[in-house]
């Protein structure tokens, strides 16, 4: 005998609970024309609640459903309430931070630029910032009726250095033990208060080379064959010519900077000066010149502005994560200039060391294909075969590694291009001889081009006209 309607037809109910128990999906197979009058919203609701959900239902979706005989379909009939996570912790500056310092431009490309000071002195006691704590977020459910408990904001670990504590009456502030100069590092969120260095003329034979764990101000300059290296800001009242220099916070230098190509600047904050030529730097934060940046070599985590509305940049390779902004880029006589953005330049060498061992492999490979080939040729039959043996397993052992290399390489190149809206402008004129990179793709300058912007589209650089 057979199954009845009502026997079989609970089979062709089916209901799938999915996403982590987030969401419900009902599928009710074609019914035959007596099932028809067993499809009923309270049929259904029992198999629902057989399959122990609890929570989140739509009435309303079950009844379209069934009014609609919208059989076969997957339709969704609940969902659970995702967890909202807290807000994350931030702070509140009360003095000026490194990140402030940068001149902005606008879409029209004016450079509004201000003169800044790379240190803020504070008094004894004085509020430096307010962290504001992070947040517990509200609970979801899942569909079966169990809360989803949420997760607190990120936290930031503000560390007070020396010069520095944690206010007794109210852990959220951070306050100055002492009077002096503050620096605060955006990398590692450490806050620290401490005496400023004062060299009151040149950085020469006079005082030698400076190493200090303090900012330091130069009223003159750094002159050449000599270098000042410290953990915090510095300050130069004249410029810097063929000397070294280190620091890990902010450099300003009223002057200029000049070198031979020999000398290097490296600096985990902002670099802001009037001219830079024939350098190699390596800059945390942004690079802000006035006149000019010539035959540098230049390494920007953030970006590059020349400020001054007859502000160049001319020969050497000068590469930026996020923008490059100056009047003119390159000149009449098609000095050969690179400009690139679009790279994190945490992942470069890296990506770099990764590329030259593809480079090698190949070399390797090609170097075995020969000798593979020149093996065939023996005419000894047990020697060739076990001269091609040794060959095959170099070649497999070779083949597996440079797939391993080229998986990772793969892997480092989409961090190293992962900069959202990298672009390239020009307020002026950008001259032949100058190559755009941006991300992977190139653009060679081949005529002049005026009042524009170089950005990617797809794997293309495109220029527009600056509005």
């Amino acid at each position: 005998m057979s199954d009845s309607p009502k026997n079989n037809f609970n089979e062709k109910i089916k209901v799938e609970i999915a996403e982590k128990k987030m969401k419900v999906f009902l599928t009710i197979s074609e019914p035959d024309t007596e099932e028809i009058s067993l499809i009923t919203a309270e049929v259904i609701d029992e198999i629902i609640d057989k399959a122990g959900v609890k929570f989140g239902l739509k009435p309303n979706i079950i009844q379209e459903i069934i009014d609609g005989k919208r059989w076969v379909e997957k339709i969704e009939i609940a969902e659970g309430v995702y967890p909202t996570p807290g807000e994350d912790a931030d702070l509140e500056f009360y003095f000026q931070s490194d990140k402030s310092l940068r001149p902005q431009v606008s879409e029209d490309g004016h450079v509004d630029y201000k003169e800044v000071h790379v240190v803020d002195s504070v008094e004894k006691g004085a509020l430096l910032l307010r962290k504001i704590a992070a947040t517990q977020g509200t609970p979801g459910m899942d569909v079966s009726g169990k809360e989803i408990p949420a997760k607190y904001g990120k936290d930031i670990n503000i560390i007070a250095g020396q010069g520095a504590y944690i206010d007794q009456d109210d852990k959220l502030l951070i306050r100055a033990s002492i009077e002096g100069i503050v620096f605060y590092s955006h990398r590692t969120n450490n806050i620290e208060v401490h005496q400023l260095y004062v060299v009151q003329n040149s950085v020469d034979y006079s005082t030698g080379n400076i190493h200090v764990k303090s900012s330091i101000e130069i009223k003159g300059d750094i002159k050449p064959g000599f270098s000042v290296t410290t953990p915090y800001n510095i300050q130069v009242n004249g410029v810097i010519e063929y000397a070294t220099v280190s620091c890990e916070g902010s450099l300003k230098v009223k002057g200029g900077i000049n070198g031979d190509g020999e000398q290097k600047l490296k600096v985990g904050g902002d670099i802001h000066t009037c001219y830079l030529d024939n350098y190699h730097v390596k800059c945390g934060g942004s690079v802000i010149a006035s006149t000019e940046i010539r035959n540098a070599y230049i390494d920007c985590d953030d970006e590059i502005i020349v400020t001054k509305n007859t502000g160049i940049i001319l020969g050497g390779k000068i590469t930026a994560t996020n923008k490059i902004t100056s009047p003119i880029i390159g000149n009449a006589f098609n000095i050969p200039t690179e400009i690139e953005v679009g790279v994190n330049l945490i992942f470069k060498e890296r990506f770099l060391i990764k590329a030259a061992e593809i480079i090698s492999l190949q070399k390797q490979m090609e170097e075995l294909k020969k000798k593979i080939s020149l093996a065939a040729e023996i005419e000894n039959n047990n020697v060739k075969i076990a001269r091609l043996k040794i060959l095959k397993d170099q070649w497999l052992q070779c083949t597996a590694q440079i797939e391993k290399v080229r998986k990772d390489s793969e892997e480092l190149e989409e961090s190293y291009y992962n900069v959202v809206n990298p672009t390239v402008t020009v307020i002026k004129t950008v001259y032949p001889g100058v190559l755009i990179k941006i991300k992977h793709a190139t653009f060679e300058v081949k005529d002049e081009i005026s009042h524009t912007v170089f950005k990617l589209e797809g794997d293309n650089i495109i220029h527009t006209t600056l509005k």
